[in-house]
């Protein structure tokens, strides 16, 4: 009888919560309103199983009296708004894999990562339990150069899931993530207003910066170029070692993506419970014009291409 996943519940609750906070901030002008109506978000916060980002302190002071962490054997890595935080919840179901405290630790110090990991002993109970025993980083990070230096000196044997979202749809989503971030009143500027314009001056700026944003650190257009961190990602943990996941293959047959990373990962494949997606954007915006999904394809279109040079692999995003 093949294994059980683990309650999905654990790994969704955080984002639940996240996503209230988010919109009692975006629709409060006044810092004190928003904080009083986040009270009650605090005290849940406190008590999650599992976290979508930052950790309560007291939670992590806890936990330095479990006894020696480990560190991660696979990392599940992508570009901000690629679906990673969908398919690393689908990921942690599995009996094998245990799950770090948090989803995004938001740093590269691999030594740091150890008051967000199991420690050794749970380890060794979840391997006498079902065979095996596994861990995972899931930080949206995939162009952090730090990160892939410091994870591979860490566990050079590592393996690692590269999820890669068409460029010109994961910018959109990050227009509306951005626009979402930045609050009902936290935007003014005559380039927010539509994604046109937001298109329009990434496109004219590039590959200077563009004004400030929510997402000052994660440029709308140069985060879709994947293929100079790809391909350092293959060559530090070699090819063998690196599966690449096409975004729109998992959201298709998650089930089938799913299984087949359980099995590259060595553990066998369990079919994971369905559940709604996660760190969905909750405010609605008009369909991205077609003028300037054009524009953004015409400009992916070359580095898409030295993309599937290196992967040897034709993704089919520029039909």
């Amino acid at each position: 009888m093949a294994p059980k996943a683990n309650d999905v519940r654990r790994y969704t609750a955080g984002y639940e919560v996240f996503e209230e906070w988010q919109l009692a901030r975006f629709h409060h002008r006044s810092g004190l309103a928003h904080k009083i109506r986040s009270i009650p978000l605090g005290i849940r916060y406190l008590t999650l199983p599992h976290y979508f980002g930052a950790v309560p302190p007291i939670r992590q002071k806890l936990r330095a009296f479990g006894g020696p962490r480990t560190l991660p054997d696979f990392a599940c890595i992508g570009a901000l708004k690629s679906g990673t935080t969908d398919l690393a919840s689908y990921l942690m179901q599995h009996p094998s894999i245990l799950a770090p405290l948090t989803k995004e630790i938001g740093h590269s110090n691999t030594e740091a990562w150890k008051i967000y990991y199991p420690t050794v002993k749970e380890m060794d109970l979840v391997r006498r339990k079902t065979g095996y025993a596994l861990s995972g980083h899931f930080d949206p990070l995939i162009h952090n150069l730090d990160l892939i230096d410091n994870y591979h000196a860490a566990r050079p044997d590592a393996k690692i899931v590269l999820m890669l979202r068409d460029p010109v749809k994961r910018a959109y989503s990050h227009y509306k993530w951005d626009m979402f971030l930045g609050g009902k009143y936290g935007w003014f500027s005559p380039y927010m207003q539509s994604f046109e314009q937001y298109v329009d001056l990434a496109l004219e700026m590039f590959p200077s910066p563009t004004p400030p944003t929510s997402l000052p650190t994660v440029p709308m257009l140069a985060t879709g170029i994947y293929v100079n961190s790809t391909k350092r990602w293959l060559d530090k943990f070699g090819r063998e070692n690196v599966l690449v996941v096409k975004a729109e293959d998992f959201f298709d047959d998650i089930g089938k993506t799913v299984r087949g990373i359980h099995e590259f990962l060595g553990v066998p494949p369990v079919e994971p419970d369905p559940h709604g997606v996660l760190n969905k954007n909750p405010l609605e915006f008009p369909p991205a014009d077609d003028a300037s999904r054009a524009r953004l394809y015409e400009f992916y279109k070359p580095w898409n291409e030295k993309l599937y040079d290196v992967l040897g692999r034709d993704l089919g995003w520029d039909r």
